[in-house]
Parts: C-alpha cells; sequence; structure tokens
C-alpha cells in the first residue's frame, strides 16, 4: 500500500454533478505521514530528494495529479493540483485521464 496525502475541499463531482467536500489523494511531495491539507495551505516536500522521488519541484510549482472517489455517487475520477510557491491553489478536472472504476 502506498502513501499519499489528502486534500479535502469542496469540488463539484463531474459523475453526478453534485457539490460536496471531497477528499483528493495526493501521491507527490512529502508523504509519509499521510498528512490532511485544505486550499491555501503550504505543501510539504522530502528535503534532499529528487522531485521525482518527493522532493521539491523548481520554484515550488507542480500541476501535481490527485484521485478522487466521489463521496456521494461512489464513481472516482482525477484532478490537476497546482501548487504555486510550495501553496495549493485551484483545481481542475483532468479529463485525460480514465477512471479505475467502471459505471
Amino acid at each position: 500500500m502506498g502513501t499519499y496525502n489528502i486534500l479535502k475541499t469542496e469540488i463539484k463531482c463531474p459523475c453526478c454533478n453534485q457539490i460536496t467536500e471531497q477528499q483528493i489523494d495526493l501521491y507527490f511531495g512529502y508523504t509519509n505521514e499521510m498528512l490532511e491539507f485544505n486550499l491555501g495551505d503550504k505543501y510539504l516536500w522530502c528535503f534532499g530528494k529528487e522531485f521525482q522521488n518527493g522532493g521539491r519541484p523548481e520554484n515550488g510549482n507542480i500541476d501535481g495529479e490527485g484521485y478522487v472517489l466521489c463521496e456521494l455517487c461512489r464513481r472516482d475520477f482525477f484532478v490537476k493540483v497546482a501548487v504555486r510557491n510550495d501553496v495549493i491553489g485551484n483545481i481542475e478536472f483532468d479529463l485525460t485521464k480514465k477512471p479505475f472504476l467502471k459505471d
């Protein structure tokens, strides 16, 4: 089982079109303690590691992948989480990634 962080935020599910607080799994950066974040929080990186191993990306900027299993309809989808200067910013749906779960 891999470790990941959780971003909690209110978003509209693209599957059921309902707005609710969702948990977005984040598999990048420092994930050893499985921390919980909100929009606007400073994100943590692994000190002394390369980016692909959880280290800080250049200038603390990344459009990181996030995975969501909707709390209401139980369908899954992917998002891109923008981290700028180490701060968690906006979220966009990633329609290029197919969900894991079949309808």
